[in-house]
């Protein structure tokens, strides 16, 4: 079942967005960068042992939406494609721009796109579909929200990166946590004015610029679960204060010329880590793959 879901949440993109030869069905623009983790000196309570030492990253930042040729000013959410080590105990983690995701469910999510479906028309989605689907589904509006009320980053490297989903964490007790990425020089955003005088390429050009004089540095962390979060639903907020753990520190040092054939599948990490209990993660898996083998034939 998970399988043929997944097919149709593939099928679900490639109807709004197209087909394109050699992308990815969703976050198909993007680019390819490399560095370091380093592991964080007080995070004794959360025991993953992959993390315990340096290890080489992989990584891909990216614009959400299935159009390779989608602009940088576009409103939608940005990917951070994060692979942290190599082999059978790497952590690979899909985290977007957004705290929380848009469905929770793969009638949702089909949904969700159905809705904004460009209607040739309008040429762009017909508000009176995206305005019935948002009354029939109010949990999908905190995603939405932030995204109109968030200023765009000004640099893929002043962005923080979220992973939406409760992943669950070995400890003398298990910790249920949803994991963040929090640039080191902080968040920054773009005025509208700045925005619209950007060019369709502008996180690029800028993250080029941003490694051409040194780093780009975030750290990653735990935000523990309070007991009232609901971990199970990924479009729903955390509200309040919440404890949290640093496991390291993410380096980003060079564009990478390779590595447009990884798949960022977030069903792959290290002992120490489960697998968060939410429907929308149990197809990721299946999902990616899907994406990966149309892609791989065209």
């Amino acid at each position: 079942m998970p399988t043929l879901q997944a097919t149709a949440l593939i099928d679900a993109l490639n109807y709004t967005f197209g087909r394109h030869s050699g992308a990815r069905a969703s976050h198909a623009k993007g680019i390819n960068v490399r560095g370091a983790f380093t592991p964080a000196t007080d995070a004794a309570a959360i025991v993953i042992p992959a993390l315990q030492h340096p290890q080489p990253v992989h990584a891909r930042f990216s614009i959400g939406g299935g159009k390779p040729s989608i602009s940088d000013k576009s409103p939608t959410v940005r990917g951070f494609g994060l692979e942290i080590g190599n082999g059978p105990e790497s952590w690979r983690l899909a985290l977007i721009s957004a705290p929380v995701f848009f469905a929770n469910s793969a009638e949702q999510f089909r949904a969700f796109l159905a809705a904004r479906k460009p209607d040739p028309e309008i040429g762009g989605p017909n508000p009176e579909r995206v305005k019935a689907f948002n009354a029939a589904n109010p949990n999908t509006m905190p995603h939405q929200l932030f995204l109109a009320e968030t200023p765009p980053c000004r640099c893929y490297s002043s962005e923080r990166y979220h992973s939406g989903h409760a992943y669950r964490f070995g400890s003398k007790a298990e910790v249920f946590a949803r994991l963040m990425l929090e640039p080191e020089a902080g968040r920054v955003g773009l005025s509208v004015a700045e925005n619209d005088a950007a060019s369709d390429n502008f996180l690029a050009d800028q993250l080029e610029q941003t490694l051409s004089v040194g780093e780009a540095r975030w750290t990653l962390k735990l935000i523990h679960a309070n007991p009232e979060d609901n971990t199970q639903d990924p479009t729903a907020p955390w509200i309040g204060s919440h404890d949290e753990t640093p496991l390291g520190t993410i380096a980003i040092r060079s564009l990478s010329a390779t590595g447009d054939d990884k798949v960022f599948d977030p069903s792959v990490f290290p002992n120490g880590i489960s697998a968060p209990n939410d429907a929308v993660f149990a197809l990721r898996n299946p999902a990616y793959a899907e994406s990966y083998k149309r892609r791989a034939k065209q």
